[in-house]
């Protein structure tokens, strides 16, 4: 059997940056939600190495997070045979939602129905830490509070799905260089995660979306102000609230109702400005 596995994309609903260790990691807490755009991935066995397929250009494939995961598996366990990775890209690059964790989290739950290793969701969330920090989420999903790295998450209860709009500029952040460029005078300061938490255990959409907030946006908005006028736009056109995801730059927008999500989507197509300066413009759903 060649597995199919979806990876989904994600948005951090709030996202603060408490410190920089002396290790040079960041200290993060965070809420992670899983949406249902997503890529697919196709695996298949082959006489031996790694091959990468792609239906649009990406990076190198041994920079590859998807790459690295088969790889380390494939190392990790002595597997003898490789294996054909295709993946088919929904998810914008470099885009803060998360579609190379994803892509890898899909990779190791291929790979290990591919070769019968039979492993735990814990062992590969352990295993997972090798790779990116987002990964351990994307093998998660649902909705979770991650700490420290990224890499310590908690589950948290499902909360009723709400429609997300997700625009993307023409232009890409490497996580790298978003926590290169830091704000350490602004971050850490808000510490909204605790807020989100109980808006979250509460299921109030309203108090959801007003607890939105990502340490991020400090440095990136100011480096790049169309992410602070496509926020107005969404807000202006009904969403609930809209922030940017991960380092950017993505911006989302959430609401309840689909019909105002096609709204503020089909507003920003039809801007002159905005059809100029986005390439990806979606309506999506929490999972």
């Amino acid at each position: 059997m060649e597995p199919i596995q979806k990876a989904y994309a994600k948005i951090n609903l709030s996202l603060d940056i408490i410190k920089r260790l002396s290790s040079g990691y960041h200290k993060i807490e965070s809420v992670i939600q899983e949406l249902e755009l997503h890529d697919i991935i196709k695996l298949k066995k082959i006489e031996k190495g790694i091959k990468l397929k792609c239906n649009i250009n990406i990076c190198p494939a041994n920079e590859n997070l998807a790459y690295k995961a088969a790889d380390l598996l494939i190392k990790k366990f002595k597997i003898s045979r490789g294996v054909e990775i295709t993946i088919e890209k929904n998810i914008p690059v470099a885009a803060g939602l998360g579609g190379g964790s994803s892509d890898a989290a899909a990779t190791l739950k291929g790979m290990n129905k591919l070769f019968n290793l039979n492993l735990p969701e814990e062992k590969l969330i352990k295993l997972s830490s090798d790779i990116g920090m987002d990964v351990a989420f994307c093998l998660s999903g649902g909705i979770a509070y991650v700490s420290r790295f990224g890499t310590e998450l908690k589950k948290i209860e499902k909360i009723p799905n709400f429609y997300v709009v997700l625009a993307k500029p023409k232009f890409n952040i490497s996580t790298e260089d978003a926590y290169n460029n830091l704000d350490y005078e602004k971050t850490g300061k808000q510490l909204k995660t605790a807020q989100m938490l109980d808006a979250i255990k509460e299921k109030n959409i309203k108090k959801i979306a007003e607890s939105m907030h990502n340490d991020f946006e400090y440095s990136v908005c100011k480096k790049y102000p169309i992410i602070n006028e496509i926020k107005q736009k969404i807000i202006k056109n009904g969403a609930l609230n809209a922030l940017m995801s991960g380092s950017g730059p993505t911006v989302f927008g959430i609401t309840q109702l689909k019909a105002v999500a096609e709204n503020i989507s089909n507003s920003l197509k039809e801007n002159p400005y905005f059809k100029e300066n986005l390439d990806f413009v979606c309506v999506t759903q929490t999972r």
